[in-house]
């Protein structure tokens, strides 16, 4: 009874792949796929203090979460040359081992981007896969904590992952999968010796990075296995609706520049720390002709804990901020036929300031504050109305921070500067 009902089982099941549409895979398709990314490093080297190796010194960093875009090219059947880049994550460096109890020495921020192939032979509602290649690690900002000079320089190493893809339509599916690379960099920086910032020690480690990254996402599919153009197998005809609206995910990161000021004199060396952060986001649009453009993006206030940096990154949380992001652009769109549709942007962001905690930091007050904005993006048009975007906007806000520190009056000209990264899901009609 048993064999029988297990041979019954085995054969509904082929007759349902088989009777499942041709999902992928085909020679010719196209996956374009934006995904939330978790990155995480071994946090292990040997660390050197002024050349003489510390066996008991070490550090450990916090995982990062970022945005990833895959594009995923079949030139034949099953087999797929494919390439991604993520947004920028960060890390930290804590002290640990002899070391522990120190504050951060410093963040480094970087950028993942990678070259590979993959196989993925099986088709229908579940198609996992395997893949292989390069993976590139570039270092886009580095700020001193604790520590002087940090110095993170580019890496890269061969990477392994695997995942499944759940196609829930012929033209649009879901996916998830993890990504492990291997690879090194020698990292270096000073250590202060005492509090005037005089006398250092050189902290030099061979960092072994081999991070591993778990990522979550939908994928747009394209080519003969998706049927026509659209989803219902027409064509993708020209755009002339006035409304669109995005929803999606924003990555926000700052420059965290500060000019402080302590009771009334330069407070030299000092920095700001914050790390990458992640917030709902409406995006509306409305077509004043058929390629100028009004929006306005609304996010979800984010609440921040903001560190010291250079200086000043010895000393505890500074405080928090909860402020909303927001930016209204007129927007330039080249095309709005055809599959892929960009378009530029320009306009202005306003930074409201909805509340402040102190920390190191005491009656801590930042000013709201409104600066030039400028965006670049696309759709990636699924069917006539719907569409997976991503857009990158770089806005110039320089708000005021006042407080007081140990009684002094505290005065700070920021450089926050953020880049925002978003991807989604658009509407149009």
């Amino acid at each position: 009874m048993t064999m029988k009902y297990a041979f019954a089982t085995l054969l509904g099941t082929t007759a349902m792949f088989a009777a499942a549409p041709a999902f992928a895979q085909e020679a010719g398709d196209v996956n374009v796929s934006v995904s939330a990314s978790r990155t995480k490093l071994v946090d292990k080297g040997e660390v050197y203090t002024n050349g003489v190796y510390s066996p008991d010194d070490g550090y450990k960093t916090r995982s990062t979460y970022h945005g990833t875009v895959d594009v995923v090219y079949f030139p034949i059947d099953s087999f797929a040359l494919e390439a991604s880049v993520s947004t920028p994550g960060t890390t930290d460096n804590t002290p640990a081992g002899a070391l522990a109890g120190l504050p951060n020495l410093g963040d480094d921020e970087f950028t993942m981007v990678t070259l590979g192939g993959r196989v993925q032979p099986f088709r229908g509602l579940v198609s996992p896969y395997v893949g292989a290649g390069y993976q590139f690690h570039f270092t886009t900002q580095t700020r001193d904590g604790l520590g002087v000079g940090l110095t993170i320089p580019d890496t890269g190493g061969a990477y392994v992952k695997g995942g499944v893809q759940l196609n829930v339509a012929k033209r649009w599916g879901v996916f998830a999968e993890v990504r492990k690379a291997w690879y090194a960099t020698h990292a270096s920086g000073k250590l202060p010796l005492d509090a005037t910032y005089t006398s250092f020690a050189q902290i030099d480690a061979n960092a072994v990075l081999d991070p591993l990254t778990v990522s979550i996402g939908m994928t747009a599919k394209f080519g003969p296995s998706a049927g026509g153009d659209s989803a219902d197998g027409g064509p993708i005809t020209t755009d002339e609706t006035r409304w669109t609206i995005r929803a999606g995910v924003t990555e926000l990161t700052l420059a965290d520049k500060v000019a402080l000021n302590v009771g009334g004199a330069p407070y030299a060396g000092a920095g700001l720390s914050t790390y990458e952060h992640h917030t709902p986001t409406v995006q509306i649009g409305y077509f004043f002709t058929p390629h100028i453009a009004f929006n306005a993006t609304l996010g979800f206030p984010p609440t921040i804990p903001i560190h010291g940096g250079g200086s000043i990154g010895a000393l505890p949380t500074l405080g928090e901020i909860t402020y909303g992001p927001t930016a209204f652009t007129l927007q330039y769109h080249l095309t709005r036929s055809g599959r892929i549709r960009p378009y530029v942007g320009a306009g202005a962001s306003y930074m409201i300031v909805f509340g402040t905690k102190d920390g190191a930091f005491q009656n801590l007050r930042v000013d709201n504050n409104l600066g030039v904005a400028l965006e670049a993006g696309s759709d990636l048009m699924i069917t006539n109305k719907l569409a997976l975007f991503a857009d990158v906007k770089k806005a110039f806000l320089r708000p005021k921070a006042y407080g007081t520190f140990q009684g002094q009056a505290v005065v700070g000209q920021t450089r926050l500067d953020p880049w925002a990264f978003s991807g989604g899901v658009a509407i149009h009609f």
